[in-house]
């Protein structure tokens, strides 16, 4: 694979912390959501309203006038006080309803766009971004706000219903546990399943070229789908942290380090561990895989590379293996005890996800590339509006594309853990 495209991305700086519903617990609490409102008996009803994030939930409008269109809105709020949205117009059918179902739900979760606040000045810029709400660690959910608004007929206007949809990271019995390099040697999230559950496989995640903690949502959810799960922060780790700001002389042995931790917990088998990195991420995952199969089974990498990269922004090599330089080149997959799974975008402006997927399969990994997806397919569905950075400032309208792609991929990422 050729040299890498850098992009500038925002990502991480962008995550939220939603308004309502977001002050811990498994659901509608104190300090919770509003309970659903309207008036003249229009109502929103859901059929799951609180639910994991990954989750598909059906919802609709009921008690209009027949043929009333209305505007129905998906809301929430940044940490800046910078609303995020997604609206949609239909007309009730004969009985005064509005289908939404799991598709149109799905659609508003997706498209939510910044209109006010810093990150409303990117749209159009080329540069990349989304939102996640606040740490799962701290907020085991958040809450969009569905509105509803009359176009047409007596309340033409007029906001006709109100309901908050619950989104959880982490479901009732999942444990969250902050890991300290002082105090673990390891920075980063641990997420285990409610207890009972049997063993299954753990997973070790981590991101990019963003830094910091990025696959935390990612481990939260896999916990709440039963898995014991870690998100590691390998650089970027904010002050007093001990670790690098960069992609510089990070070694194997760290990570290493953290899937012995992991492998040990309850409901964790330890012959099952898998590594799941993202973009930068994915040549660790696929390292890890090959160089230490004793303690990692199965890799997936997400926008991958099939290559070992130089360092990033700066330094002298990017990955190391008991203090000595990993070369730049090919990466074999040789010894990778069990299953590679290369996930990539086939619109990808960053870098050439899909060609590195590609030379993978050929070394007998499996791939799935979605042709007109881009760099972002990684992790979950439903969580991660926004858009893609091109090259030159282009911006690559992939975000349904990706939104497709998480959706697929996830189901068959939890199908590989599975197995």
């Amino acid at each position: 694979m050729g040299r890498m495209r850098i992009v500038p991305t925002v990502t991480a700086a962008l995550a939220l912390t939603l308004a309502a519903g977001c002050a811990g617990g498994d659901g509608a609490k104190q300090g919770g959501p509003a309970k659903p409102s309207g008036q003249h008996g229009v109502r929103f009803e859901a059929d799951r309203p609180v639910a994991r994030a990954d989750a598909p939930v059906n919802v609709r409008l009921k008690g209009l006038a027949p043929r009333t269109r209305v505007k129905i809105a998906a809301q929430a709020e940044d940490r800046s006080g910078g609303r995020w949205a997604a609206t949609v117009t239909r007309t009730a059918d004969s009985k005064g309803t509005v289908q939404l179902g799991d598709k149109g739900t799905a659609r508003l979760l997706e498209n939510m766009l910044p209109t006010s606040g810093p990150a409303a000045k990117l749209i159009g810029s080329g540069k990349a971004f989304s939102y996640h709400p606040g740490p799962p660690g701290k907020q085991r959910s958040y809450t969009v706000r569905f509105g509803a608004t009359a176009l047409s007929g007596k309340d033409k206007g007029e906001r006709v219903a109100r309901r908050d949809l619950v989104r959880q990271w982490l479901t009732k019995g999942t444990t969250h546990r902050k890991l300290t390099v002082a105090g673990d040697k390891i920075a980063g999230d641990l997420y285990l399943p409610a207890k009972g559950g049997g063993k299954k496989a753990p997973v070790l995640v981590f991101g990019g070229s963003e830094g910091g903690n990025a696959g935390t949502y990612a481990a939260a959810l896999l916990a709440s789908h039963g898995h014991p799960a870690m998100s590691v922060c390998y650089f970027r780790c904010g002050s007093g942290s001990g670790r690098p700001n960069g992609i510089d002389d990070i070694d194997l042995d760290y990570f290493t380090r953290a899937g012995e931790l992991l492998r040990k917990q309850e409901g964790a088998d330890p012959d099952r561990l898998a590594a799941m990195g993202n973009s930068r991420g994915s040549e660790a995952a696929q390292l890890l895989g090959q160089r230490r199969p004793d303690v990692f089974r199965d890799v997936i990498a997400y926008a991958p590379s099939s290559n070992v990269n130089g360092p990033y922004p700066s330094g002298t090599t990017a990955w190391t293996d008991h203090g000595k330089p990993v070369p730049t080149g090919p990466i074999p997959l040789d010894h990778v005890r069990g299953t590679v799974l290369a996930v990539a975008g086939g619109n990808d402006r960053m870098w050439g996800s899909a060609d590195s997927a590609a030379a993978m399969a050929r070394q007998g990994a499996k791939k799935l590339v979605y042709p007109d997806a881009g760099h972002h397919v990684n992790w979950f569905p439903l969580g991660q509006p926004g858009q893609e950075g091109g090259r030159n400032g282009a911006v690559a309208a992939t975000a349904k594309a990706d939104q497709a792609a998480r959706a697929d991929s996830w189901r068959r990422v939890l199908q590989l853990l599975a197995q």
